[in-house]
Formats: structure tokens, sequence, C-alpha cells
């Protein structure tokens, strides 16, 4: 994604982990500590940060909200080339069994989707296929051969389920 797409709050949100990380892959810094220097609450620095997950430019690293740039991220104030590669990545792809990439993608979505469940307030139906769906990915990823359209079959019903902020963000994933 061009750095050109983004929003205003989001380009600033980006450039200031990057002002204070620069290329350092390792780096991390609080999401909530970046979201307060640019004057957004907990809850906006959250939806900002997770709308910039979902577009591969952001890695959550620690449960408590460090984040980190991707190697998309940082190919936005590098190289072009780099940046299609690393969005490449954030895409769950059609290999089977699933390698190293495609399992940490899932795991993180993982986590990102069952911390959020709840807050989608859906049927009690819904809900119950979304933790079965959950549950199944969950089942998938202990097996050393994952199958890839197992999970891809999940993450969609996931998709079809979803309130609107997820349903883009898996769009993107199942590319």
């Amino acid at each position: 994604m061009p750095a050109n797409d983004l929003s205003p709050p989001s380009r600033a949100f980006l450039e200031n982990l990057y002002t204070r990380t620069g290329d350092d892959a390792e780096a991390q810094i609080s999401m909530y500590e970046l979201g307060m220097a640019l004057g957004l609450d907990r809850e906006e620095s959250r939806t900002t940060a997770e709308d910039l997950m979902a577009a591969g430019l952001l890695e959550i690293r620690t449960l408590s909200g460090g984040v980190a740039l991707s190697d998309a991220g940082r190919a936005i104030f590098g190289s072009e080339d780099a940046g299609e590669k690393a969005a490449e990545d954030n895409r769950l792809g059609e290999a089977s069994p699933m390698d190293p990439r495609q399992r940490e993608l899932v795991e993180q979505t993982l986590t990102l989707i069952k911390a959020d469940m709840g807050n989608q307030n859906p049927a009690y139906e819904a809900l119950t296929e979304m933790i079965a769906d959950v549950r199944t990915i969950e089942a998938q990823l202990t097996s050393p051969q994952a199958k890839t359209v197992v999970v891809r079959a999940c993450l969609e019903g996931l998709r079809d389920l979803a309130a609107p902020p997820w349903k883009e963000r898996l769009g993107i994933i199942l590319g």
C-alpha cells in the first residue's frame, strides 16, 4: 500500500513509529504511547494500529500493545519493490502445507480476532459458527502439515460472519 493511500492519522502514526524506531526490525513501542503523542485516545490508537496491521504495515509484538513496523511498513520509507514483496507476504496464498510465514500470519490474525470477537456482538448462531472456525484453525495449526485449504475455508467463513472491519481485514489476508 502506498503511503499516499493512508489516512492522515494512519500516516502520522506510521511516521511516528518510524521516527522512533528507524529501520530496526526488532524495535517496538507501545501503540498507546504512539497515539498519545498524536493526540489519540487509547481506543483511537488501537483502531489505527489494527487498521495498519490489517494493511500489513504494522505487527503486534506484545499483548500489552507493543507494535513494530512490518517489512511492508519499513518499505514505505524505502524502495517500492520491497513494499510489493512485503504486501505479498501478508497474504495467505495457496501453497500447502503451510510454511512458517503462513502460520505466523494466521496465528497473529487469530489472536486479534479472538480478542475482538465479543465486541462484534454477533447473534448466538453466528458466534457459535465463528468459534467452530477458530477452533478448526487452531487444530490445523497443531499439525506439522497444516493444510492451507482448510485454514482458508475457515477464514472465509469468519470473513462472511464478521463485522465490517474484520470483513475487509480478512479479505486482505485471503487475497
